[in-house]
């Protein structure tokens, strides 16, 4: 088997958006990222970061997506934060006005927040424990 490519970080996630102002608005305001500089594509959008993270995420504008209209599946493609107070995540939310589904980790019992940006994407807040705080070792062959 040959090897693995020897990727070293994560970058970005890219979203369409139908409307990618609205989706800009979400993801400052509600998750707290900010623009920064983006090339001169020949198709509009907003590259986001979050230093918190230290990831980009970039918004596409597509006129043609549409968006997600079942919004009670929790299992399908959505992005995932770990939140340091869980309460106080459901007081802003609920400020907000924001919808949210929440869950509980099988095996584990921490809670989770499903959430949608104003296309439907899928978003997760969590209290599981860091990452590097989780069991990740390889499981056997």
């Amino acid at each position: 088997m040959p090897d693995p490519i020897p990727v070293a970080r994560f970058n970005h996630a890219a979203l369409n958006a139908s409307n990618v102002d609205a989706s800009v608005a979400f993801y400052t305001q509600v998750l707290g990222f900010y623009e920064v500089p983006r090339p001169g594509f020949s198709f509009a959008g907003s590259w986001l970061y979050s230093d918190n993270l230290g990831m980009m995420l970039h918004l596409i504008q597509d006129e043609r997506f549409e968006p997600i209209p079942t919004r009670d599946n929790t299992r399908r493609s959505h992005l995932a934060f770990r939140v340091e107070d869980i309460d106080r995540t459901l007081e802003l939310l609920a400020e907000q006005e924001i919808p949210v589904i929440q869950r509980r980790l099988p095996d584990y019992g921490y809670r989770q927040l499903f959430i949608h940006d104003p296309d439907g994407n899928l978003i997760e807040l969590g209290e599981w424990p860091d990452v590097e705080k989780m069991d990740l070792r390889p499981l056997p062959q």
